[in-house]
């Protein structure tokens, strides 16, 4: 399938996102894309060639597709992954199914994702961010998530040590989501209790200060859709 062009929805200011933004650190935009966007960017997500991605014992990013489960055998790759859920227990871990949009550019830039590329990439994007933040954005680091029955992401604050993450931003495309299926965007304060959380929603763009302490609640297994969203940074200039 091919995409149409990919707009912010028409009149949409950024100044008032920008003040929610800078009282609160966290800000949501409903139905920020034009809906013959929305809708076609989410008739296309759920189709994307997906790979499991979860972090080792050092904290690295495996991804895991056919060819490694080829290579090193189902029974090895489940007992990775069991390790990754023993570890998530007293730490940083995850689980969940990811497409690498700007990786993907490169090797694919014929494949209809690599329209929602461009758009998140193209400076209508990133200076509403920017008016939102309040702050220069110079790019971007995105992926298509897709969170199926038990994934999850701990408790983290998005420290990195080599981009200049300004923000974080999740533009959702679930619908139809019960607030018992878990999955929801948790903001955590520091006596553990969760201050603020956000269901998986469609056409709705979340942008939330970094660094900040948040999770995703883990996809119930009676869960009948997957959770379906663009993730990634505002990037500064180094």
């Amino acid at each position: 399938m091919s995409l149409p062009p990919i707009a912010i929805r028409s009149g949409l200011s950024a100044e008032p996102f920008a003040r929610t933004y800078g009282e609160e650190g966290v800000v949501q935009a409903p139905d920020f894309l034009e809906a013959a966007s929305a809708e076609a960017i989410g008739a296309l997500l759920p189709g994307l060639p997906y790979v499991i991605v979860a972090p080792d014992p050092g904290g690295e990013t495996l991804v895991i597709n056919d060819e490694v489960v080829r290579r090193f055998g189902e029974q090895q790759v489940r007992s990775f992954l069991e390790d990754t859920i023993r570890r998530a227990s007293a730490g940083f871990a995850f689980i969940h199914r990811s497409y690498a949009l700007q990786d993907e550019y490169a090797r694919a830039p014929d494949h209809p994702a690599a329209r929602i590329t461009e758009f998140l990439q193209s400076r209508a994007f990133l200076d509403f961010g920017a008016a939102v933040i309040g702050a220069p954005v110079d790019g971007v680091r995105v992926q298509a998530s897709h969170y199926r029955k038990g994934d999850f992401l701990t408790l983290h604050d998005d420290s990195h040590g080599r981009d200049r993450r300004l923000a974080a931003f999740t533009l959702g495309f679930t619908r139809g989501w019960r607030p018992d299926w878990g999955g929801q965007l948790l903001f955590h304060d520091e006596h553990g209790d969760v201050r603020r959380g956000f269901a998986p929603r469609f056409n709705v763009l979340t942008i939330f200060r970094v660094p900040q302490r948040h999770s995703v609640a883990p996809v119930a297994a009676y869960a009948t859709q997957p959770r379906l969203s663009l993730t990634g940074w505002l990037i500064g200039r180094d």
